[in-house]
């Protein structure tokens, strides 16, 4: 019987996770894959469960795959100011100009993550933006400046040993030159009024016949730069020697800092993007004179003339994305004392330079050893946890077959409403600094692959309500699923290992930054010394999202709680 009922539910598992797949709606996926009735299994919920927040501080923040740009007011969390810093390279190494090079434009471009969502009768185009956050229309004050700090590859303190780390919190150390280089007078949305557009880009260029045609681009940012900074930068007398290939250019042009500042407006909340700035580029256009020569193959000649030609810099090479926060105060007071016995009411999970839940499964309790094949009580310290002990050697001495484990974390749908929220939350292996075995052994695919591994879980799961007579989802949990995690720890003997729950921008990425300053968390019976923590998962580092989660403490109402779940049949 209990053969056919564990493949019963692996077959319905395996349906739902084909379906779930093949569903492009992440808000729906792996909601409830098993069912709540768990086919008649006994539920064990009584394991105690530690969950407390967990300031990050300072994060390494510098060659992150996307950076974060502008500035928001986040209703729960507070104030972030993120601006960035990049080297800047040739795409063609020791170019040549010809005679009196002038420039006449300079345009940085930065695409934006952007949905196709129309295209109309007339060959247009209408976009959705992605992972902007506090709206298209609102504004943030935006300046481009020369940068005068050599962002190095290798640590000098480390004899060059080691890979340079920048950290979150260094924007006082990146000295720039003060003069703007999106200093357009005409247009305030180039600098102090800008805001991130979805509309249509359309410019008009020549053909190869002379001919001028209409080209369309997906949304992306566009600054006019001053073109005498760089007439001067590249041209001018300076340069002679500097453009021989990018380690001798990038010495000597130190990058752009883009600073991100609020608006006079008190009111306005500001919006902040994530951007592929790899991808961005600025185009200096400039004209060389081309004196009389003769035509070939004839005795005419071509008069005196300009010609057109564009030099291209790529944003390559060391990035640094650096964070200015003001934090509310009840986001604050959540991690200045948070309760490691009991556990928090409440959950902050922030990410960037923000906090992580630490979990800390079954109790310190380790006075017994659980029972032995006759059911008695074994009395005595064996650095397992007493709870642990009785799942491995219950009192009829026949050892438990778990058929699934899950955390379910409930979000506090009043703090949360009105504010963006997490695609997702990552559950790992906080003293190894690794995913769960859970992580690895899911092989289940989504249409998004930032939905992958849905059996594991940590996708959002919502409800539609109506506002306003507005359709409108708001998220209910987020329920992570650990059931080899606990298989081992029961069948296996494995170590119980602490757990760090954080905001992922993407599931697939599970290396980790440096925090600049470590902590330590709980000593338990296994681990008898506080242990230190000094990384936490880049995925979190690149979301700048958060969510507020019920916890573990007591006065949290049962049906909101955080709790393990361990769903199990018992050998007869």
């Amino acid at each position: 019987m209990q053969n056919t009922s564990f493949f019963k539910l692996t077959l319905v598992a395996l349906i739902a996770v084909f379906f779930a797949s093949c569903d492009k709606d992440y808000n729906e996926v792996g909601s409830d894959i098993i069912g709540d009735d768990h086919f008649g299994l006994v539920e064990d919920n009584t394991t105690t469960v530690v969950a407390y927040n967990q300031s990050l501080g300072a994060v390494q923040s510098n060659n992150l795959p996307i950076n974060a740009l502008g500035y928001y007011e986040h209703p729960v969390f507070g104030k972030t100011t993120a601006s960035f810093l990049t080297q800047v390279g040739l795409q063609a190494a020791n170019p040549t100009f010809g005679v009196t090079p002038t420039v006449t434009r300079v345009e940085l471009s930065i695409p934006y993550y952007s949905t196709l969502t129309k295209t109309l009768e007339d060959g247009a185009h209408t976009y959705e933006l992605d992972s902007v956050y506090g709206g298209y229309g609102n504004n943030f004050k935006l300046g481009v400046y020369e940068s005068k700090y050599y962002l190095r590859d290798y640590d000098a303190a480390t004899g060059f040993q080691e890979v340079q780390k920048y950290y979150s919190d260094q924007a006082s150390d990146f000295t720039i030159n003060p003069t703007r280089l999106n200093d357009d007078t005409i247009s305030p949305t180039q600098n102090d009024e800008f805001f991130f557009s979805n509309g249509e880009i359309v410019t008009q260029e020549i053909d190869e016949h002379g001919e001028a045609k209409e080209v369309r681009s997906a949304p992306r940012m566009r600054l006019n730069l001053n073109a005498t900074f760089f007439q001067d930068k590249i041209f001018g007398a300076g340069a002679a020697g500097k453009l021989i290939n990018n380690n001798t250019f990038q010495e000597y042009f130190r990058g752009l800092y883009f600073k991100a500042e609020t608006t006079s407006e008190s009111t306005n909340p500001g919006s902040l993007a994530m951007l592929n700035f790899k991808a961005g580029k600025v185009t200096i256009s400039y004209k060389v004179f081309v004196a009389e020569v003769p035509a070939n193959g004839t005795t005419a000649a071509i008069p005196a003339h300009w010609d057109d030609k564009k030099l291209v810099l790529d944003l390559g090479g060391n990035t640094v994305n650096v964070f200015e926060n003001e934090y509310n105060p009840a986001y604050v007071s959540s991690f200045t004392s948070p309760d490691k016995i009991a556990g928090d009411p409440l959950l902050y999970v922030k990410g960037q330079a923000g906090s992580m839940t630490v979990i800390e499964l079954f109790s310190n309790t380790d006075v017994n050893q659980g029972y032995d094949a006759n059911g008695v009580l074994i009395p005595g310290s064996n650095n397992v946890s007493d709870e642990l002990d009785a799942l491995r050697h219950p009192a009829n001495g026949k050892q438990r077959l778990i058929n699934e484990a899950n955390l379910s974390f409930t979000i506090d749908a009043a703090k949360m409403d009105g504010s963006p929220e997490p695609n997702r939350v990552y559950l790992y292996d906080l003293d190894n600094k690794r995913p769960l075995i859970d992580y690895y052994s899911d092989n289940s695919l989504s249409a998004n692959p930032k939905f992958n591994k849905v059996v594991h879980g940590g996708i959002i799961e919502t409800k539609t309500v109506t506002i306003a007579g507005v359709k409108q989802k708001k998220g209910i949990r987020y329920k992570i699923r650990l059931t080899n995690h606990i298989r081992n720890l029961v069948k296996n003997d494995s170590t119980n290992v602490r757990l760090g729950l954080v905001v992922t921008e993407d599931i697939k990425t599970v290396t980790s930054g440096v925090l600049r300053n470590s902590f330590n968390v709980n000593p338990t019976p296994e681990f008898e010394n506080p242990f230190t923590v000094d990384r936490v998962p880049l995925s979190s580092i690149i979301n700048p999202l958060g969510t507020v989660l019920y916890g573990s403490n007591p006065s949290v109402p049962v049906n909101q709680r955080l709790k393990l779940r361990i769903y199990y049949t018992e050998p007869k």
